[in-house]
């Protein structure tokens, strides 16, 4: 199991926000944590990546226990609802920006920075600015920042959250085709019933910072465990969609 996250139990302050919370990725699988807004879905990113400490259970990547390791020597890669990205810098920029934090020569970075352009199908955009990006190609490179350190773990928190709803289909297929070719566990959090049915091999529902049900889309949406998850499936209002 490449991440194995076992009874965590999180929180800020006196409050608690993850209770017994317990979930597994396998190899390059891609994990949708899918749930209503508050349950507890950032909370769990925040914790894996170093942010907030855990008061009790165990998280294991690839082997290695993360309690109470520094963010720094964790190599997870984090994409934030923002993209976190910087609009003085051009694309090329944006995506070197991690590999010079980490000390890297500027020849290495600009090699590695650009094969991760290549990846996310945006090599003909490296000296565009910000500005002038669309929100699916903001996200992008957002992905291609957070994959050029080579990390172990990817977390994306609401990637399509800021994509026009005119383009979020294209923009989701896109998304999921890159996620083929990124070998490393991916967990991706959403809201929305579409995003995880296009997303995601497994989808994880969490309720009140627990995970109540996991299995792939369809088991989840045929067959949600209880009338809240059920809920939840109801939002979304296609008749058909194909999963490439």
């Amino acid at each position: 199991m490449a991440l194995q996250i076992t009874k965590l139990k999180a929180g800020y302050g006196n409050k608690v926000i993850l209770e017994n919370c317990s979930l597994s990725v396998k190899g390059s699988e891609t994990v949708v944590l899918m749930g209503p807004s508050g349950c507890g879905k950032s909370t769990l990113l925040l914790s894996l990546v170093g942010v907030l400490t855990p008061s009790t259970g165990k998280m294991l990547l690839n082997g290695k226990s993360l309690d109470g390791m520094p963010i720094e020597m964790r190599n997870i890669g984090y994409l934030p609802q923002d993209y976190g990205l910087f609009p003085h810098l051009d694309v090329l920029g944006n995506v070197e920006y991690g590999l010079m934090v980490r000390g890297a020569q500027k020849t290495e970075r600009q090699k590695t920075a650009l094969e991760m352009l290549e990846l996310v199908n945006l090599h003909d955009l490296s000296r565009r600015k910000i500005k002038e990006l669309s929100g699916g190609q903001r996200q992008r490179v957002g992905l291609a920042r957070a994959l050029a350190i080579k990390p172990d773990l990817i977390l994306l928190d609401e990637p399509l959250s800021n994509v026009d709803q005119l383009t979020k289909a294209e923009v989701a297929n896109k998304l999921r085709e890159v996620f083929g070719r990124i070998k490393i566990p991916k967990i991706v959090v959403t809201h929305t019933p579409y995003d995880a049915f296009v997303l995601a091999d497994k989808i994880a529902v969490m309720i009140e910072g627990k995970i109540v049900q996991t299995g792939t889309p369809a088991q989840v949406f045929a067959k949600p465990k209880n009338e809240m998850i059920g809920k939840l499936v109801q939002q979304l209002e296609v008749k058909t969609i194909t999963k490439k």
